[in-house]
């Protein structure tokens, strides 16, 4: 069963944020959020796999399961949550074989206003938060 967690709890202030992703060989992914009173940027660095979805395509599949409810009556508030035994991290557990353990890779999911990023790592992101002016 797959399981969510808030992960960097309290680090990313609550808002309605657009996103603009990047990702790169040289960059790696850099996924920043800006809203009218921030901007956030969380570098996660090179990664394994990404899966981006339109947040209302993805409304069935991502949001039936109860504990994910209760993350979207507060309209997933945290931002980016853990997933343990999800389905794309399955998915890329399967065509990793041995590696993906050897590598420790997670899973995490960086959801916005309009985008869902699904991120396989073995890397935890840094996030940076300016506050505009």
């Amino acid at each position: 069963m797959e399981l969510w967690r808030k992960v960097f709890e309290g680090q990313i202030p609550k808002e309605n944020y657009e996103m603009l992703l990047q990702n790169g060989e040289k960059s790696g992914l850099v996924i920043t959020l800006s809203s009218t009173k921030y901007n956030v940027f969380i570098n996660f660095g090179m990664v394994s796999a990404v899966r981006i979805l339109d947040e209302g395509i993805a409304l069935n599949a991502l949001f039936d399961d109860e504990q994910i409810k209760d993350y979207r009556k507060v309209q997933f508030d945290n931002t980016i949550y853990q997933i343990i035994d999800g389905e794309f991290d399955g998915f890329v557990r399967k065509i990793g074989g041995e590696l993906y353990d050897y590598l420790n890779l997670k899973h995490y999911i960086v959801i916005s206003l309009n985008f869902i990023i699904e991120i396989i790592t073995e890397w935890e992101p840094d996030i940076k938060i300016i506050e505009n002016e």
